[in-house]
């Protein structure tokens, strides 16, 4: 792999070709906008460099500290504007198998032509265990349902049809502090019932050696570098959700991390196309550190919290019996879904309570769980930070959707909203299940500290299951909590008041894909 350096003259080319124009763009609150729904490519004279992909080519338009990028919007600035035009139609969330239903697919079908190029990366989505993105990695190119099926059958023919050039490009590592880079970090997975693991970017290699097609392998391209930089200096690649550390994305971008990627693949399709090497702009010099300051969000303002105050603040679309309170908040798919009851929903029964976030038959998901934010429904008592407590309940499964970002339970947190959509990152320790899809392997409770998920593994006792009812409990004694998922016990410690320093939120939460009932609710 040739190394990324820039003499003192390069870093001058590059700051004027690359850094001042990104200025501009931030000052100007361009922010990249996302693309969507592509119905038509408005001109497709000339070359173009049409690029497909999931979040980590994408665009965005977000509000980040530092916001994210994906590799192909940066793909441009490396290549000479007057002789090719890249039209990125990637998009955030999707794999090789969702893409196809996007009018972006559609759009690239009608576009692209004789002399064309087209970037083909997918991986990071394919690997879900969900019916509507999973592509099996394991199976050959003739083989329907599998990665290497997807990606010839529906990109590299389509490209080879029109007399364009397909190139493959394996996925980017997802970063992985303290940890080795193998497993799903560089996209091996494990089976999870129904859906078999593997290696998708060995299978993306394989395909390319198979049909003649060009790989940029960034997935030994990031494990190389990520591996020889180590933690503090991969963060410098990633976006940042909040102005704190710890709130880095280890699975996206930022403006210089995709500049970096966007070079790295522009000289490997040099190397190995000459007549896409003449289509180069060899007076743009490789990128260097001194593009970060730029990639940050210059309108960021840090946030300042509002004390969640009953009397006040109670929402007005789950309206709860007090001294208990409803809301949804977070990352929790759009705002005009916090008060669609097709959506959320929080039913108060005779003492139990009802919880759905999804449709309650399964069809739908909403929210979801990770380690850069959250987004879930809540039902919910505010204490004073200093004051011990003891909440425990049953649940009963009534429906839930096989997807690793489902769960519900009891948690404690640091901070509350009421009824906003926005990117939250906070504390908490949470009791109830999480990484359903894997089956017997999933996580019986977890704590979210400093931007990091710590999970602990269910002791052996039954996957979640319709109609199965479950005992749950979450203690506070101090800084440490004893949470119970059936017979499962961990202990966090945890000092919850990073955001509000006075108050702690304890209660029942649902998020992603989950219809549930909560029974013998006691909070002391």
């Amino acid at each position: 792999m040739k190394k990324i350096l820039a003499a003192s003259l390069a870093l001058l080319t590059c700051l004027s070709f690359n850094a001042f124009a990104l200025e501009d763009a931030i000052a100007n609150n361009e922010k990249v906008e996302k693309v969507e729904a592509v119905e038509t490519i408005a001109n497709t004279k000339g070359t173009k460099l049409y690029v497909v992909g999931d979040s980590t080519l994408s665009s965005f338009s977000d509000t980040y500290f530092y916001p994210r990028y994906g590799y192909g919007t940066k793909l441009q600035d490396y290549l000479l504007p007057k002789k090719i035009e890249v039209i990125n139609l990637a998009m955030s969330g999707r794999s090789s198998k969702s893409f196809l239903t996007e009018k972006n697919y559609t759009a690239l079908k009608n576009s692209i032509k004789k002399g064309d190029y087209l970037i083909i990366g997918f991986g990071h989505n394919d690997e879900k265990a969900e019916e509507s993105r999973y592509t099996n990695p394991n199976g050959s190119k003739e083989e329907a349902g599998s990665f290497k099926n997807s990606l010839y059958e529906n990109y590299i023919k389509l490209a080879l049809d029109k007399k364009a050039t397909p190139i493959l490009c394996t996925p980017i590592v997802r970063r992985a502090p303290g940890k080795a880079y193998e497993g799903s970090y560089v996209h091996v997975t494990k089976d999870v019932e129904g859906f078999p693991g593997g290696d998708y970017a060995q299978a993306i290699r394989d395909l390319g050696k198979e049909t003649g097609v060009l790989v940029v392998d960034l997935t030994a391209i990031t494990k190389e570098r990520y591996e020889k930089a180590g933690d503090e200096e991969t963060a410098k690649f990633h976006a940042q959700l909040t102005h704190k550390p710890a709130s880095v994305d280890n699975t996206h971008l930022n403006g210089y991390g995709a500049s970096v990627i966007a070079y790295d693949v522009i000289q490997a399709v040099s190397a190995g196309n000459k007549k896409f090497a003449k289509l180069v702009n060899k007076k743009a010099a490789a990128p260097t550190e001194e593009l970060l300051p730029f990639a940050k969000n210059l309108d960021y303002v840090i946030p300042k919290y509002s004390e969640f105050i009953p009397a006040e603040d109670a929402s007005a679309v789950h309206q709860t019996t007090a001294p208990w309170y409803g809301t949804v908040f977070g990352d929790c798919g759009g705002a005009e879904k916090i008060a669609d009851p097709e959506k959320y929903g929080i039913e108060e029964k005779g003492g139990a309570v009802q919880m759905w976030a999804g449709s309650k038959d399964g069809s739908s998901s909403q929210g979801k769980i990770a380690s850069a934010s959250d987004g879930i429904i809540f039902y919910f008592q505010k204490l004073p930070a200093d004051k011990d407590f003891t909440l425990t309940a049953k649940v009963k499964i009534l429906n839930f959707g096989n997807n690793n970002q489902v769960s519900f339970g009891l948690m404690a947190r640091d901070d509350v909203y009421i009824d906003k959509f926005d990117k939250i990152n906070s504390d908490y320790v949470a009791a109830g299940p999480l990484k359903i899809a894997t089956g017997a392997e999933y996580n019986s409770s977890w704590q979210r500290l400093n931007g990091t998920l710590k999970e602990t593994k269910n002791a052996g006792q039954p996957a979640p299951a319709k109609d199965q009812v479950v005992d749950l409990s979450l203690s506070k004694n101090g800084n440490v909590y004893t949470v119970k998922y059936g017979k499962d016990s961990a202990t966090y410690e945890a000092e919850l008041t990073s955001v509000d320093a006075k108050n702690i939120y304890v209660g029942l939460f649902a998020v992603r894909n989950a219809y549930v009932e909560f029974s013998n609710i006691s909070l002391k």
